[in-house]
């Protein structure tokens, strides 16, 4: 960033965000690393030293030693208080209130669940997702003064500002408006995002698909979704509603969970009862599943040759099959794309959702600790 004018007060704040941004990035660091790490004075990293402790940001640490005597007064070592302050997570969704809280480095400290009704008003889910918010930070020994972000997955079409444009799943719940309504308790700011595209950022950052830049998440459950991410960051699209396709009969996705119900000679039953039906050689669990695997892969299909992702998390309740249901999804999708494609199961579960909320609201607050404007 050029600084214009010789502004000494902007100077300063961009030698402090770098100055913290490297330590961030690290367990700790001594003074000179810090100098070759940021490439300016000696004089002037400890300036921004001097004021990142006096705000709680920075402190000094114990040197490293390895049990042997040193020869001279130790080096100064730093490192970034993760413990200044806290994030918060929710997943908001038609059957349970999920809510993590985590320190500014990502270390979750605590989490609080609870079921809820489909047909819950909004305004009751909204005061559970407080409730449990509240109670994920007591739970941490936290109070809430601490926390400096939150982040929301939920169900829906939701727009840059946090309002859901558009739900189906739930009753009312189009035109809530997330961020005002969490923004308040928390007294912090809010960050709101659909919750499958939200589980595709909670698997980039902890899950399934760390080493992946371009991927594909798909949620199998009640419900079939996809979120994306291009070149590691989430994929909104104008409207908020990328990879939105499940509405479409072409994608199979809205005939697929039927095929899960209904499957035994009595009429009645559900998707672990068919996994388990699978794995005994039952032939009309075995074509039932074989029907959803090609409704499934028929939308999966469609988005992996729009996007040539390097890989493909299944997520959602019926993940949990694992290769009963990978192994024929994959035969599928290499029948009906270009190039093969990784597909793995979920590694994070039902947690997916509300650690990429975690990793959003993070996101915000880094974006604050280290991006200076000459309007700041």
């Amino acid at each position: 960033m050029t600084v214009i004018g010789g502004d000494s007060s902007l100077l300063r704040r961009l030698n402090a965000a770098a100055v913290l941004r490297a330590l961030h990035g690290a367990e700790s660091l001594t003074l000179t690393e810090l100098v070759r790490s940021i490439g300016v004075a000696r004089a002037t990293v400890e300036n921004a030293l001097t004021g990142l402790v006096e705000q709680s940001w920075a402190e000094e640490v114990a040197p490293v030693t390895d049990g042997a005597r040193s020869v001279g007064r130790p080096a100064k070592r730093y490192r970034f208080r993760a413990e200044a302050g806290c994030v918060l997570g929710f997943d908001i969704g038609a059957n349970k209130i999920l809510a993590v809280v985590a320190d500014l480095k990502g270390e979750v400290l605590g989490s609080r669940r609870t079921a809820v009704a489909p047909d819950l008003p909004p305004a009751e889910r909204i005061a559970a997702a407080r409730a449990l918010g509240h109670r994920a930070l007591r739970g941490a020994d936290l109070p809430v003064t601490d926390v400096r972000a939150a982040g929301v997955g939920t169900t829906g079409i939701v727009d840059a500002s946090g309002v859901v444009r558009l739900s189906s799943l739930l009753p009312g719940w189009t035109g809530v408006d997330l961020a005002a309504a969490l923004g308040d308790p928390f007294d912090a700011p809010v960050v709101v995002g659909n919750d499958t595209k939200l589980a595709a950022l909670g698997e980039s950052w902890r899950g399934a698909a760390t080493e992946a830049r371009d991927m594909l998440y798909i949620h199998a459950g009640r419900r079939i979704s996809a979120g994306i991410l291009i070149d590691g960051r989430v994929h909104r699209g104008h409207h908020g509603a990328a990879g939105e396709i499940g509405g479409l009969p072409a994608s199979g996705w809205p005939t697929a969970p039927g095929r899960l119900r209904g499957w035994s000679d009595t009429g009645q039953g559900d998707a672990e009862g068919l996994f388990a039906a699978v794995r005994t050689g039952d032939p009309r669990a075995l074509a039932a599943l074989e029907r959803y695997a090609d409704d499934l892969a028929q939308g999966i299909a469609a988005v992996v040759l729009s996007l040539d992702p390097e890989l493909v998390v299944v997520g959602g309740g019926v993940s949990q099959a694992g290769d009963l249901l990978l192994d024929p999804l994959r035969g599928r999708l290499l029948d009906q794309c270009l190039f093969p494609v990784e597909l793995v199961a979920s590694q994070l579960g039902d947690r997916s959702v509300a650690l990429g909320a975690v990793r959003l609201s993070l996101d915000l607050v880094e974006r604050h600790l280290f991006e200076v404007s000459p309007r700041d």
